[in-house]
């Protein structure tokens, strides 16, 4: 695995010496850094984070991480083909699905907030928020993990 030097990197992506394997890895490793960089940016600004910040920021780590290692296996693992190729492109296509299903639910959500926050109390982040969208999110790699599962022998 390299991390600084790109040039001995090309040369094996070149000579063909950088496997199915190693593509996991630095797709995995890439997709780990970006969750947990998008949590930072989301996660630090809240003024009073609670016990589900903490559950919402891990689960956002957690299922990215997960996903992919499972969605690598239903793909063959290290004798499978083009992992990130099918990851990444089934992945775009389920996701667009899976946005049409954040319509009803942040919808839903807001009427929930109006509820439970009435008048100018702050909101914070309760079961209700955190659990359905780690659910969703969990969902999508389920499906996306599926999709390509119907497609690693060909």
């Amino acid at each position: 695995m390299y991390f600084w030097k790109i040039e001995a990197l090309k040369e094996d992506i070149k000579s063909n010496k950088f496997t199915e394997k190693d593509r996991f890895v630095y797709g995995l490793i890439y997709i780990v850094l970006c969750a947990a960089g998008m949590e930072a940016m989301i996660r630090l600004p809240i003024e009073s984070p609670n016990i589900w910040d903490m559950i919402g920021s891990l689960g956002n780590i957690l299922i990215p991480l997960i996903g992919t290692i499972i969605v690598y296996r239903s793909n063959g693992g290290a004798t499978g083909k083009d992992f990130l190729g099918r990851y990444f492109s089934i992945g775009f296509v389920v996701s667009i699905r899976f946005l049409v299903l954040l319509i009803p639910m942040c919808a839903a959500l807001v009427a929930y907030y109006i509820y439970a926050f009435p008048d100018e109390e702050p909101i914070v982040s309760t079961p209700v928020d955190i659990l359905l969208f780690t659910i969703w999110y969990a969902f999508l790699l389920w499906r996306i993990s599926k999709h390509v599962s119907d497609i690693k022998n060909s």
